[in-house]
């Protein structure tokens, strides 16, 4: 178990490291310039050189490279080119509707999800379950910026229930807050939510249909206390290990999300700081974010490892 659990972090930190070399590359050696998007076309070649040289621009990649790494393990994130301001404070002011987001979509996924595919698989053969299948197979087909502004048009300018775009904060109130969110969760969750159940119901019939189920029927266990007590516990580890892999199509899908509801979150950020070349703001927000989906990810598989020790015995 504990081999398996330091080959995942290794593994985990070598990703990190080739995601970095990645990151900064594709961002340096794309074409565009930060200092002539910052002084504008008609600036001089002094201007530029003078910014270049402030910017540190004009050292060579290797450097460039260590001195942003070296920077970013010790917390330091520079400066927006763009707004002059830390880029730790600008990401985190973000992060105040982007990680609320993110949870409410994964536990409004979750919610969903595992409910109806325990329905689907108590029932399978039957109508609940075709027709949970086809609504399911529907959902998960629907795009997210088309989910949302369906959800928009109905709930927000036909019914005005909910706010149709904007995030006032929390300082406004809790539920003032979360009522702004709810939309944009809900068009985040579906898709995933019908992917969750499919899974779902998919790993409950089959662990019904392994030996120890109908040893324990066999034992006089009730069919509701097999499926409660033996079964569920067993077919949710395979969807905690979905829920790591939904976690990065999750941050992605916010990105469009919150340019359809007018967040003024990550996703927003970045696509705002890619337009305008602001190489601090996409290289530390895009490696910040791959960060969080690796530990996450590296945490997930470690609980699954712990709940079902055989996989311990299997080189992950």
């Amino acid at each position: 178990m504990r081999r398996n659990v330091l080959f995942l972090l290794f593994q985990r930190l070598l990703l990190l490291i080739v995601a970095s070399l990645v990151i900064f590359a594709t961002m340096n050696l794309l074409p565009g310039d930060p200092a002539s998007v910052m002084l504008g076309l008609d600036a001089s070649p002094e201007s530029l050189a003078a910014l270049h040289h402030q910017l540190g621009l004009d050292t060579a990649l290797p450097a460039r490279y260590a001195h942003w790494i070296s920077d970013l393990m010790r917390g330091n994130l520079g400066r927006s080119y763009v707004y002059d301001v830390p880029v730790s404070s600008l990401i985190g002011e973000r992060l105040q509707s982007t990680l609320p987001l993110i949870l409410l979509a994964m536990v409004l996924s979750l919610g969903a999800g595992i409910p109806l595919g325990m329905i689907a698989a108590a029932k399978q053969g039957k109508m609940p379950d075709m027709g949970l299948m086809a609504m399911l197979q529907l959902l998960k087909s629907i795009p997210d910026f088309w989910l949302a502004m369906m959800m928009t048009f109905l709930f927000s300018l036909t019914l005005h229930w909910l706010p149709a775009s904007g995030f006032p904060g929390w300082s406004h109130g809790f539920f003032t807050g979360l009522r702004a969110l709810i939309l944009p969760a809900v068009a985040l969750a579906v898709p995933q939510a019908a992917i969750t159940a499919r899974f779902m119901r998919s790993s409950l019939i089959e662990t019904l249909s392994q030996d120890f189920v109908r040893t324990a029927r066999a034992q006089g266990y009730s069919r509701s206390g097999v499926l409660w007590r033996i079964a569920l516990p067993n077919a949710l580890i395979p969807v905690l290990t979905l829920a790591g892999i939904q976690l990065p199509v999750l941050i992605t899908g916010s990105i469009i999300v919150e340019s359809v509801f007018s967040l003024p979150g990550c996703g927003k950020l970045l696509l705002e700081a890619v337009n305008q070349r602001d190489l601090p703001v996409v290289q530390n927000l895009v490696m910040l974010i791959v960060t969080a989906v690796m530990t996450l990810g590296f945490l997930l598989a470690a609980l699954v490892r712990f709940l079902d020790p055989r996989l311990g015995e299997e080189r992950p």
